[in-house]
């Protein structure tokens, strides 16, 4: 039974890996639509911004704009 333990932590890893890896591509693509709409990526938005969008949710959640006055 200690070995069927260990395979499973191992593929468990595994999938938390592959998850990792595969969500890359879709947080660039937010970056790029977060830029393309004159925003920027930031871990806090400042008082004078709008949320208006997500980037990643790792470290930087938030795309800010200027607010329009």
């Amino acid at each position: 039974m200690p070995g069927a333990m260990k395979t499973f932590f191992l593929m468990f890893a595994a999938m938390i890996l592959l998850a990792q890896i595969f969500s890359a591509p879709r947080s660039l693509q937010r970056q790029i639509r977060c830029l393309k709409m004159d925003g920027r990526c930031e871990i806090e938005c400042l008082s004078f911004e709008d949320k208006i969008g997500g980037c990643r949710a790792e470290l930087t959640p938030f795309c800010c704009r200027k607010k329009s006055q």
